[in-house]
């Protein structure tokens, strides 16, 4: 499976900072928004997108739901956990 590195701290954009303070205030963990911080513009649009959606939902889809689509979204796309 191909690695993607993440970009150092130093070097993520103000506007993937601010995302990752808010990840780990929620959740703890905000190291992955570093993977997306190759693509600034990318990452804004789908932050843009995916943090209402995930606000919006949290609590309403049971936790064991949501990790058996991640693992079969993983297995139909030849993905390895």
């Amino acid at each position: 499976m191909p690695h993607i590195s993440s970009i150092p701290l130093e070097e993520v954009t103000p506007e993937l900072r601010k995302i990752m303070r808010a990840y780990d205030s929620s959740i703890g963990a905000s190291d992955f928004v570093r993977i997306f911080a190759h693509s600034p513009e990318v990452s804004n649009a789908f932050f843009r997108f995916y943090l209402p959606a995930m606000v919006a939902t949290r609590g309403r889809i049971d936790m064991r739901i949501t990790e058996l689509a991640r693992l079969k979204v993983a297995e139909r796309s030849s993905a390895k956990p």
